[in-house]
């Protein structure tokens, strides 16, 4: 298990404190659901679309994922699902970010390691690589941190947490203006090659995204963008990803992602 640095531990301090400023306490009540999306599409800023629904995955509560770049409620601080759609367990929240925020295909149970319960509240769940083979052997991806939040108490990814991909500046729940944005951190992938994008929380829609040089092999190394949040919503909660490619479809890589505010 990669076990995260006191910066990132940090991480889950301050937005869990954030998450429950903004939802209270509410109901331990939580029904069945999930949200509808597909793998990403990359597109420009100038033309983002949502992608078709996929067949897979389960009915959703709330408002589909991916319909619009649109204004969530001011309570919603995670970077999935969307504002509305309800989640009963962590492991459901989980795999369909897998699924649908990530674009992973084959995603199951396997994936995720035993949920690590925090308060009554919260709690943390690996995204494990379980080798080419399939094998009984895994490697840990990155470390969710979900809370309950909203009225209907279902379970939200507030972020993703990992030594090896982390995005330092911006923040979790800066606000941002609605225009060029820095982004810097460091990660690791496949020669060097590591993707940043932001995309509308809670949907499959990719704002911006560009790919970058940072650490091979073993070491993270530093990596400075700049992603074009030009067309979103004031208001809107966007979720910056940092993933490290690996070279092998079946391995989701190392990733970290954040959530921030853009305002006007």
């Amino acid at each position: 298990m990669t076990t995260p640095n006191l910066g990132l531990r940090a991480l889950l301090v301050v937005v869990v404190a954030l998450a429950v400023v903004a939802c209270g306490n509410g109901s331990d009540d939580a029904s069945d659901g999930g949200g509808a999306g597909s793998t990403q599409p990359a597109v420009s800023p100038s033309s983002v679309t949502s992608a078709p629904a996929s067949s897979s995955a389960p009915a959703s509560t709330g408002p589909a994922n991916g319909s619009t770049i649109g204004t969530p409620t001011s309570s919603e601080v995670a970077i999935w699902p969307a504002s509305g759609v309800v989640f009963s367990t962590p492991e459901d929240a989980a795999l369909d970010f897998l699924t649908n925020g990530l674009g992973l295909g084959g995603v199951d149970r396997g994936m995720l390691g035993e949920f690590q319960q925090g308060d009554s509240r919260s709690g943390e769940l690996e995204v494990l690589f379980r080798g080419e083979d399939g094998s009984t052997a895994r490697i840990a991806r990155s470390l969710l941190l979900l809370r309950r939040l909203g009225p209907d108490n279902g379970w939200f990814v507030l972020a993703a947490v990992n030594d090896h991909a982390s995005i330092t500046d911006p923040v979790a729940m800066d606000e941002v203006t609605a225009g060029p944005l820095a982004v810097s951190g460091q990660a690791r992938g496949f020669e060097g090659s590591v993707t940043i994008s932001a995309g509308v929380a809670g949907s499959n829609q990719i704002i911006d995204q560009v790919v970058t040089q940072a650490g091979s092999l073993a070491d993270a190394e530093p990596f400075a963008v700049t992603l074009d949040l030009s067309t979103v919503t004031p208001d809107t909660v966007v979720m910056l990803l940092v993933r490290g490619s690996t070279g092998l479809e079946s391995d989701p890589g190392d990733f970290g992602a954040i959530a921030v505010r853009v305002v006007s």
